[in-house]
């Protein structure tokens, strides 16, 4: 499995372009954009030229079927539920973990039957024909997941002590299968309930679901049911046997003792025949009995063999242990074969899981459930793998199954405009490839605005990548560069620590305050604190602004020791000297000695440094101009006036 995917382009030989040839580059994440001719010009890896028609690129995405309003919200809560499971599986053990991986399970389950009773919600008022078909589809395959989730959560994760599930399989199917109690209610509205023509349908439904209570409430409406025959069932369905009472008392052996003994007081009264005259009671007793011929008559109230299967335990063999499963599944799902029923890939997963094959389960859930296929696999792999339940060491994709799924997944909603910062946790908890992928994501992320430029580098910097970081500052450097926005470049080459970047674009605020004598961006200079040493011109440029506040503040002492101190450092660019000794004159007329006979020596100096330095340039265009020339004479004098000046001020002459 690669690591990453190059951005490169894919060349693929399609008529009707201009070069006989349809290219494509690599997008985010699961995404590409084709184009016809020749390769555009790229920004940056993976982005389409701005400079190429948005009609020229087609742009082509894939598994994309959690990007609807309803999955998107499936994808947002169950991402909680994924990240507090991982830092849970951190910090639990033992039977504690095993419940926090139920509790999870539970929780997943929860939220995508909350969406997928949104989606029927949204499909009964709908108007539109196609759209109206596409939220079926998705209820469909939703409900699918979770009849394979809910049966898979038994045999894997819900593992019992006793190893007995039957009751688990029982709440399983009253979950999915709930005929028999629409019906039920539909009767008890009715004003004589025996009458409703499916009274009897509701009682047999009820019944293969162990729905006892209410089987007995629905034979109490019936106009018969003080015959001896109904009070005979009655009694019978009242001592039922059912491990979900029992489980705390009784070990499993004394329960099966118990429920046989039960069991052969239903065939007893139904050899005598308590119930000839009575059809439906006897049909009913014969149910209780585990009769194999009545089972076979009502497999259609059962609807597929797995409810079948779970009615069929529940009256011949209640304490059925999972190896045991598949010796029974086989017979109910030949039950249905015989009467021309096709098995399809639901049924093709559901033996998988009966026959303890996960690997098998995983596969054939991604290759059918087309929508959402990665969400499920990823997630319920990921249970699967902290119960222990997955071979950690099979490297056949590249790393482990679990990590394989969740990178999938993840680059599935990589493409999103919002889903990819909930890709990007996924990411963090695949610890092979996980950096690696996070890395070139954010690499090939468009930067459309400064909040999601934020987002990605708040996202870099919690994960400790510099590089990535820099990179991104770099960029919206440039993009602030290009508009004109001076100061927000500044921010993003400060923040990226580009010396080169901070220094070119330092001399440019020089230069506009050489031509307009106003200092922009005072925000940000006033406020740089110790990001101004990054590069000299900066620290220049910010002791300036300093120099000009002292000056402004009246400490004109301060501001000429400042002033010296820049021209001592060499920090300003030579072409600025003759501004700041312009800035030195008013100090030097100054009717106060503010520049000492040592201070003047040393602008003395520098002057005579710029001088040298200037009349040795050949460019005309860097010479100096008469009036530049005059002004430099002024100043030598300004400067003799002031050495005279501090020097009667002082008494002495300093000789060296």
């Amino acid at each position: 499995m690669a690591t990453e995917r190059e951005s490169e382009t894919v060349h693929l030989n399609v008529e009707g372009c201009p070069d006989g040839k349809l290219q494509a580059i690599w997008g985010l994440g699961n995404q590409l954009f084709a184009f016809s001719g020749s390769t555009p010009n790229t920004r940056s890896k993976g982005r389409p030229a701005e400079n190429r028609a948005a009609s020229d690129i087609c742009d082509v995405r894939w598994n994309t079927e959690m990007h609807t309003s309803i999955t998107r919200k499936l994808v947002n809560e169950t991402h909680n539920v994924f990240v507090m499971l991982q830092g849970q599986v951190a910090s639990s053990t033992g039977s504690n973990l095993q419940s926090q991986m139920v509790m999870s399970s539970k929780q997943y389950r929860a939220i995508l039957k909350a969406c997928s009773m949104d989606l029927m919600h949204m499909a009964e008022t709908c108007e539109d024909e196609g759209e109206r078909e596409s939220f079926e589809d998705q209820i469909q395959i939703f409900e699918m997941i979770q009849l394979i989730w809910g049966f898979c959560q038994i045999l894997f994760i819900e593992v019992t002590p006793d190893g007995l599930l039957l009751n688990q399989l029982l709440d399983w199917i009253k979950w999915h299968f709930t005929d028999g109690k629409r019906l039920a209610v539909d009767i008890l509205h009715d004003e004589i309930p025996a009458e409703h023509p499916a009274y009897w349908e509701a009682i047999f439904r009820l019944l293969l679901q162990g729905e006892v209570d209410s089987v007995r409430k629905l034979l109490s409406l019936n106009t018969s049911n003080q015959n001896e025959a109904f009070l005979s069932v009655d009694e019978l369905l009242r001592k039922m046997p059912q491990w979900a009472h029992y489980h705390h008392a009784l070990s499993a052996a004394e329960f099966d003792m118990k429920w046989r003994h039960w069991r052969d007081e239903c065939q007893r009264r139904l050899e005598e025949g308590h119930y000839v005259a009575f059809p439906n009671l006897e049909t009913l007793v014969m149910v209780l009995c585990g009769d194999e011929n009545v089972f076979a008559e009502m497999k259609d109230m059962c609807g597929s063999w797995y409810h079948l299967l779970v009615s069929k335990m529940l009256y011949q063999n209640p304490t059925v242990r999972a190896p045991d499963l598949h010796h029974y599944a086989e017979a109910c799902m030949e039950e249905f074969t015989l009467s021309g029923t096709r098995m399809g890939e639901l049924d093709n997963i559901l033996l998988a899981a009966i026959q303890f094959d996960i690997h098998q389960v995983i596969k054939d859930s991604s290759a059918f459930l087309s929508t959402g296929s990665w969400w499920f696999v990823s997630h319920f792999t990921d249970l699967l793998h902290h119960c222990g339940q997955l071979d950690t060491q099979n490297l056949a994709y590249g790393s482990n199954l679990r990590e394989f799924l969740l990178l999938e997944y993840a680059s599935s909603l990589m493409s999103h405009k919002s889903l990819w910062q909930v890709g990007i946790d996924y990411l963090d908890y695949c610890s092979v490839f996980g950096r690696t992928y996070i890395t070139q994501f954010i690499n090939h992320m468009s930067l459309d605005n400064e909040k999601k430029a934020h987002k990605l580098l708040h996202i870099c910097e919690e994960r400790n990548m510099q590089e990535e970081v820099q990179t991104i500052c770099k960029v919206m450097g440039m993009k602030s560069l290009r508009r004109g926005k001076l100061g927000a470049a500044l921010s993003w080459f400060l923040r990226s620590r580009d010396v080169t970047a901070t220094s070119k674009l330092t001399e440019r605020l020089i230069m506009e305050y050489s031509k307009t004598g106003q200092f922009e961006y005072t925000d940000i200079l006033d406020n740089l604190g110790p990001a101004m040493f990054l590069s000299n011109r900066l620290t220049f440029l910010v002791k300036y602004r300093e120099f000009h506040k002292l000056y402004e503040s009246g400490e004109t002492n301060k501001a000429a020791s400042l002033l010296l101190s820049l021209l001592e450092a060499r920090l300003a660019p030579r072409t600025f000297w003759i501004t700041l000794f312009k800035d030195a004159t008013p100090l030097l007329e100054s009717k106060e000695v503010i520049f000492n006979s040592g201070q003047t020596y040393v602008l003395m100096h520098c002057l005579e440094e710029l001088r040298h330095e200037l009349d040795a340039k050949t460019d005309i265009s860097q010479k100096l101009t008469d009036m530049e020339k005059d002004k430099l004479d002024l100043l030598q004098l300004c400067l003799t006036r002031n050495l005279s000046k501090a020097i009667k001020a002082e008494g002495t002459v300093k000789t060296s």
